[in-house]
């Protein structure tokens, strides 16, 4: 009956009435597919390339160590695991029952220069991964969606991630120990006067003047470096937009290096300085989950500065979500519901934890063989001018990854890649950036004229970095090519695009060729020496199984090593081998007290114990 009853729901349609249970099991509709050939596809779907989320949704809490199952338990224990379990928070497809679409088609998120037009309409990726899509599964770039203005913006990719956020937060900090004199956090209008934002790293980089040379009572920074304003004692004064209010006595910054560089100084925000503010707002506006995250909304010193992640990323108030959990029950969950669908606590601080530290050691893209005719190409590139914007190699003074990922084409001509452990807190230069992070007018081609008829001019230096698999270019993804996007460029990349336009056919070639040497590529199949042992096995043993070839599956990793199944037979009789787990919820730490939900409501049973 159970099982008739299964298929019939699956049917959509109506079930025959039964008896209500005293008890009632919540019966909810997911996409994982954790089943292998041997279960009952009614009963537990099966994916037998491993590759589908394998465990039910279950909010993580934030927790401690020694609280086996909660994130910090599961990023200090089992780093793979919390990795996999981060990148699941990515590649999931939410229901209704986890709390997705709850203003859909609502305009909404910040407001445009006007302050009434929202800047693009709610709810329509119910996955990270449905616009986040090439390479899929791996947060690579995507699609073009309607944000900000008709013309739209392109989805960028995430690989390198946490590389770009460790950047952000070490030039903040240098920026600020450049004016702040006494060291006490913030710059005043007196330590201000007369100074350069002038960053010495591989690359020197001018990010302006701490000083309000222009009168119009805004630092001359960057505009990559979001401002907010402080008293005499360096507390944020929320109402403050301009060093010439009353009360204002200097300013503090974050340094926003993700999106394309929209600023929004009527308001707060901005563009996202941290991948934690990043994950939240994305969750929020695109799939209506709202997080409730202490890490961001509590301000201790009430000085624009958020609390310190289990990652080790300071955060700012700019990241504050819409779920303050003001009110809450008796298990600690919050009661908000900022969207009143009726789903408490969509995204968790504990799943903001694992979200970002799946991102923060999102390995970065690769490079093709350098070849004669491509060095050629990094060599132009470099003498037109163009690397001055795109300053091609960062040194990074404290790595908080965990792993590093090289990749490169082997001697079979295929990309592989060779896993390193990382020792945290470790300097490390990375190369192949391609950005000095900051915001350029690249002139009326690359202007944005925005729902409210405002006029965005200035964009930050995307990274090339992957550059070889991102196409469509450009923040609005109008541009089909790479020779398209250079020869778009004006303003301040004027000369180098005349240049590139002056240059004879070959060279322009070889160009195109080292920036379409810059590329992404799929995790999931990536060949990889992941034991360290100098060689890519065609074999490879985990768990006493032979696994096929190697490559780049943390579960492998676990502390529990993920079991596969191997050769099965298919139900059209064929061989096939199967990489679905036999130890699923061992490998996973399904069974771990802080992550066990047996009544199925989407939040760890102990919360029910503590009342």
């Amino acid at each position: 009956m159970r099982r008739l009853l299964a298929l019939i729901l699956l049917a959509g349609c109506a079930a025959p009435e039964v008896r209500k249970p005293e008890a009632p099991v919540k019966l909810t509709y997911s996409s994982e597919r954790p089943g292998g050939s041997g279960d009952d596809p009614v009963e537990c779907p099966r994916d037998l390339t491993g590759r589908s989320v394998k465990t039910r949704r279950v909010r993580a809490i934030h927790g401690d160590p020694e609280k086996p199952g909660t994130a910090a338990w599961f990023i200090a224990k089992d780093p793979w695991l919390a990795w996999q379990r981060g990148r699941e928070l990515c590649q999931r497809e939410f229901s209704a029952a986890d709390g997705v679409f709850g203003e859909s088609g609502k305009l909404d998120g910040k407001s445009l220069r006007d302050g009434v037009t929202k800047m693009m309409s709610r709810d329509h990726a119910s996955s990270c991964i449905a616009c986040h899509n090439t390479p899929w599964r791996d947060l690579g770039a995507g699609t073009t969606i309607a944000k900000n203005a008709g013309s739209g913006r392109n989805t960028p990719h995430v690989f390198g991630g946490g590389i770009l956020e460790m950047l952000a937060l070490e030039t903040r900090a240098k920026l600020l120990a450049i004016a702040d004199a006494n060291g006490d956090g913030w710059i005043s209008k007196e330590e201000a006067k007369g100074k350069r934002a002038i960053l010495r790293n591989l690359a020197t980089i001018d990010y302006g003047s701490f000083d309000d040379a222009n009168g119009d009572g805004k630092p001359d920074l960057d505009s990559i470096c979001y401002v907010w304003y402080v008293d005499a004692q360096g507390k944020r004064i929320p109402w403050a937009k301009s060093l010439k209010e009353a009360g204002v006595a200097g300013y503090d910054f974050e340094v926003q290096v993700f999106g394309h560089g929209q600023r929004d100084r009527l308001s707060h925000g901005g563009i996202a300085g941290t991948l934690r503010a990043f994950t939240a707002n994305a969750f929020d506006i695109h799939s209506g989950m709202q997080a409730c995250d202490p890490t961001m909304n509590d301000e201790p010193a009430g000085d624009g500065h958020a609390r310190v992640s289990l990652c080790g990323a300071q955060q700012f108030y700019t990241g504050a979500t819409r779920d303050r959990g003001l009110r809450r029950d008796a298990r600690g969950v919050s009661l908000d519901d900022p969207d009143r669908d009726g789903v408490l606590e969509e995204i968790t601080e504990g799943d903001l934890d694992l979200a970002e530290f799946y991102q923060l050691n999102l390995p970065r893209p690769a490079e093709l063989r350098r070849t004669p005719r491509r060095e050629r190409g990094r060599e132009t590139f470099g003498r037109i001018g163009c690397a001055s914007c795109h300053v091609p190699d960062w040194r990074i003074d404290r790595d908080r990854r965990f792993f590093d990922l090289e990749v490169a084409k082997n001697p079979k001509g295929e990309l592989a890649g060779k896993l390193r452990r990382t020792t945290p807190g470790g300097p490390v230069e990375v190369r192949g950036i391609y950005s000095d992070l900051r915001h350029h007018d690249l002139g009326e081609a690359f202007h944005e004229v925005q729902f409210d008829g405002s006029v965005i001019r200035r964009f930050r230096t995307s990274p090339l970095w992957g550059a070889g698999s991102t196409a469509p270019y450009g923040h609005d993804g109008a541009s089909l090519s790479l020779d398209d996007v250079i020869r778009r460029h004006g303003g301040e990349a004027l000369e180098a695009r005349r240049a590139y336009e002056a240059m004879g056919e070959e060279d322009r070639g070889a160009v195109l060729d080292f920036l379409s040497g810059l590329v992404l590529y799929s995790l999931e199949t990536l060949p990889c020496d992941v034991d360290g042992d100098g060689e890519i096995s065609e074999h490879f043993i985990v768990a006493g199984r032979d696994t096929g070839r190697e490559t780049f599956n943390p579960e492998w990793l676990f502390r529990v090593p993920g079991e596969v199944e191997g050769w099965v037979t298919a139900p059209d009789g064929s061989r096939v081998f199967s990489r679905a787990l036999r130890n699923v919820e061992e490998a996973y730490g399904c069974r771990l007290p802080w992550i066990v939900d047996r009544d199925r409501d989407g939040f760890p049973d102990i919360l029910e114990r503590r009342r």
